[in-house]
């Protein structure tokens, strides 16, 4: 392999790689070059996630066989036709 030296980093660069680092575990080293491969195409893993309050990013991502489950899941709910739980039932005659 062959190195390679980046100069003249800006402080709010190196800090975000840093703190990206920390987050997942990585070495400075392995973020940037993680950022980098992502950023030439050689790799379809982002190094950040899309949006930081989505639970797929705080918590991992489902599979695919998990997200259709959770799909019909959902679709089920909406085919069930009742009303809020809060509501009374009617009184019977006793």
């Amino acid at each position: 392999m062959t190195d390679f030296l980046i100069q003249s980093i800006d402080r709010v660069t190196l800090e975000r790689l840093e703190l990206l680092a920390g987050e997942r575990g990585w070495s400075t080293n392995d973020t940037a070059l993680r950022a980098l491969r992502y950023a030439l195409g050689l790799s379809s893993e982002p190094v950040i996630g899309r949006d930081r309050q989505d639970i797929a990013t705080m918590r991992g991502v489902w599979n695919q066989l998990e997200n259709q489950a959770f799909s019909e899941a959902m679709d089920a709910f909406r085919k069930v036709d009742s009303g809020p739980s809060f509501e009374t039932l009617p009184k019977s005659g006793k």
